[in-house]
């Protein structure tokens, strides 16, 4: 007959066995009471207690077990499990030792003695041991598992895989295994499979926050940006301070485009966790999207103080420097990423922008050739390729990169913007006129993005009677260009509403139309029908035949150009009106540096009798005047600062129509010379903008213009030793 302390041990026993971990440390404990070095209660007591998550509670009882049992293999591999549990691996091993000492072929002694030696690093013995545990144990689910881990650390996947695949097999209910099989899937490129896995997983562990956390990683390497964001939330529903997930959670933030809350996120990763060079990064990258690049310098600059040849860093920060314009320190930087990685597409693209930035296109072309041939699939290096083919003047190869970006990415607004202005510039404006709407899709125009109820107006749509609002859409040369189609709209019989920049309201007051015209930001009336005003030449079908190009369409007040003609007339000679220099910060944003010219290079202007020039240059450039040394030969007849609506129609276009000539670059001084049927000459880099077609020397927006192009790139001397020659031969 069984003594009662025996009968409840082996009733204990049974509940333990059954889960039922509380009811059974009950009955330890009452045999406890009554035999209190009873070894098989401390054990029981020790197992139950730890499987309950007990284990700082458990581990005194464990020890006292194997004090009283020292030769018991099963208490000396729950003892070193409990220790490890606590970190403690060092003092682990030497329970898990005589475990083996009294039982050699045991292989739950190996497997944890393998788990304590991959815990402290010393992947070759944990790979022995653990891999005698699973030939000791070959049906044995977790062995495999751990196996698995411990293959996955040495970089031997296939292995790993294998290993977890066995443990599924051998026990569909181990959560782990599932979940690392997933993460072995993901790495080995397989994240369809690795879906299945992470699901399987998250199934038997709901609770666990790394499974909803990896399982994002999944869905974010499948493009399933949303999903992955719900997966990091859950994981940190779980664990609010996982400083991980929150990190994850920024990632799907990025890849959404919502670079301000992913910054956020990033912070709270940050202010959670320590300050690794991944975290640091990820938040420069953001700040970068945001355009904060002095904040993301200082981020990746941590970074590299910890981790000096980190190439994710060096790429960054050439990218920040980029924006802060520093452009030899950017290209520094994208030169020692590429030594670090002569693999990356991401590199030579980067390298290749600044390249063409700092006036080396044909460098720029070639590195972003070598990102093609490293990525066939990249989007954004066909787009740059394109782009500095058309400023070499290669259309037909530009078009030809052009589709091979939108065959990867159809709709790709970058791409399909480049070739309506390849299409427009070769004066194809059928088939760029459509493809130039993607403008209003671009980053850079969402900031002016309009959007209103009224619905848009095509062309197709009867405007007879209607009200149409038309609101300029892109800059001021732009308006004073395409603000001739008003009239045509209301010939077909449209009420139209004319909204464009304030500060040429003035100026617009004197165009031929019987609508309202207002300025950006007044209130606008009720209206049917909406469409930009660039929009007007696509409604309108124009080709290069039927381009309105009756001229002048606007005009200045008399009394303000009779008083400057008087004063012009103070002049001698032919008068010449000269603008060399655009606005300094929309070229730039534009990389369109190269449209102005240094007034040193107009020279051979002021070199010739008989003519007067005077300045029509405002704002920045101005002060190049008194550094020239012909500045005595211009007239500075207007304070260079006055800018604004009542200057550009009071003053600006009075002078203009005083004037015999006017010489200017690409700027909106041209399209309103041409507006007003005043003779211009426009001065142009050697591809200038689309508007300017390629090779003519003349323009059909504006029958009295002359265009005078570069014959090499940057080559301003010729141009104006041209401009001179025909200036004398017209005086004769």
């Amino acid at each position: 007959m069984q003594s009662p302390s025996r009968a409840r041990l082996a009733q204990a026993l049974l509940l333990d066995q059954g889960g039922r971990y509380s009811e059974a440390a009950t009955l330890y404990g009452e045999v406890l009471a009554e035999e209190p070095q009873n070894a098989d209660a401390l054990h029981g007591l020790g197992v139950a207690l730890a499987r309950s998550g007990h284990v700082r509670q458990a581990l005194p009882l464990l020890a006292a077990a194997a004090q009283v049992q020292p030769a018991n293999a099963d208490i000396h591999v729950n003892l070193g499990r409990a220790l490890g549990e606590l970190g403690q691996h060092d003092e682990s091993i030497p329970h898990f030792d005589r475990a083996i000492a009294q039982r050699p072929e045991f292989a739950a002694a190996y497997n944890g003695r393998g788990v304590a030696l991959l815990r402290l690093d010393r992947l070759e013995e944990a790979l022995a041991n653990l891999g005698k545990a699973v030939r000791l144990a070959p049906n044995d689910a977790a062995a495999h598992s751990e196996l698995g881990v411990a293959l996955e650390r040495a970089k031997r996947l296939p292995d790993a895989l294998y290993c977890f695949e066995r443990a599924v097999a051998l026990d569909p209910a181990l959560a782990s295994a599932h979940h690392n099989r997933g993460l072995i899937e993901l790495t080995l490129g397989r994240p369809d499979a690795a879906l299945v896995s992470m699901n399987r997983a998250l199934a038997l562990q709901p609770e666990h926050a790394a499974v909803h956390t990896n399982r994002g990683h999944v869905l974010l390497a499948l493009e399933r940006g949303p999903e992955a964001l719900a997966s990091y939330d859950a994981a940190l529903v779980i664990a609010p301070t996982h400083a991980d997930a929150h990190h994850a959670r920024g990632l799907a933030l990025m890849h959404l485009g919502r670079h301000a809350e992913a910054l956020a996120s990033f912070e709270r990763a940050l202010a959670l966790g320590p300050a690794t060079p991944l975290a640091l990064l990820s938040r420069a990258k953001a700040l970068i999207e945001l355009a904060r690049p002095n904040e993301a310098l200082a981020s990746v600059d941590a970074a590299l103080a910890a981790e000096p040849r980190n190439f994710e860093a060096e790429l960054s920060r050439g990218m920040a420097l980029t924006q802060l314009r520093r452009y030899a320190d950017a290209l520094a930087c994208f030169d020692r990423a590429l030594e670090l990685n002569p693999a990356s597409a991401e590199g030579y693209n980067n390298r290749g922008a600044v390249r063409v930035r700092v006036g080396r296109p044909a460098d720029g072309l070639a590195d972003f050739v070598q990102a093609i041939l490293l990525k066939s699939d990249y989007p954004v290096a066909y787009i740059n390729a394109a782009n500095t083919q058309m400023g070499l003047a290669r259309y037909q190869e530009a078009l030809q990169n052009f589709d091979r970006a939108l065959s990867i990415a159809p709709g790709d607004a970058r791409a399909t913007w480049g070739k309506g202005l390849a299409k427009l510039s070769l004066g194809e404006l059928r088939e760029g006129w459509p493809l130039y709407e993607s403008r209003l899709r671009l980053e850079q125009n969402r900031a002016a993005l309009r959007s209103f109820d009224a619905p848009r107006w095509s062309g197709a749509e009867p405007i007879a009677g209607k009200t149409l609002l038309v609101y300029a859409d892109q800059g001021l040369g732009d308006t004073l260009q395409f603000c001739r189609y008003v009239p045509l709209l209301e010939a077909r019989g449209a009420k139209v509403v004319l909204e464009v920049q304030p500060v040429l309201v003035k100026l617009l007051g004197s165009l031929d139309m019987q609508g309202t015209l207002l300025g950006r930001g007044e209130p606008l009336p009720r209206f049917d029908l909406q469409v930009p005003l660039v929009s007007l030449p696509l409604a309108f079908g124009t080709e290069l035949a039927t381009i309105p190009r009756e001229v002048p369409y606007l005009g200045v007040a008399q009394a303000p150009v009779a008083a400057w003609r008087a004063r012009l007339a103070e002049l001698s000679g032919y008068k010449l009106g000269l603008n060399w220099q655009g606005n300094v910060a929309a070229e730039q944003d534009a990389s369109m540096q190269a449209r102005s010219f240094p007034l040193a290079a107009a020279a051979p202007l002021a070199r010739l009798a008989g003519f007067s020039i005077v300045s029509l240059q405002k704002g920045a450039g101005a002060e190049q005047r008194t550094s020239v040394e012909f500045s005595a030969a211009i007239h500075q007849l207007t304070d260079p600062g006055y800018m604004g609506a009542n200057e550009i129609a009071g003053e600006t276009a009075a002078i203009l129509k005083g004037l015999d000539l006017v010489i200017t670059v690409d700027t909106a001084l041209a399209h309103l010379a041409g507006a007003l049927g005043v003779p211009v000459w426009v001065v142009l880099q050697a591809v200038p903008d689309w508007r300017w077609l390629t090779e003519r020397s003349d323009s059909p927006w504006y029958p009295g213009m002359r265009l005078y192009r570069q014959k090499t790139d940057g080559d301003w001397h010729e141009v104006f030793e041209r401009v001179a020659a025909d200036l004398i031969a017209m005086r004769g």
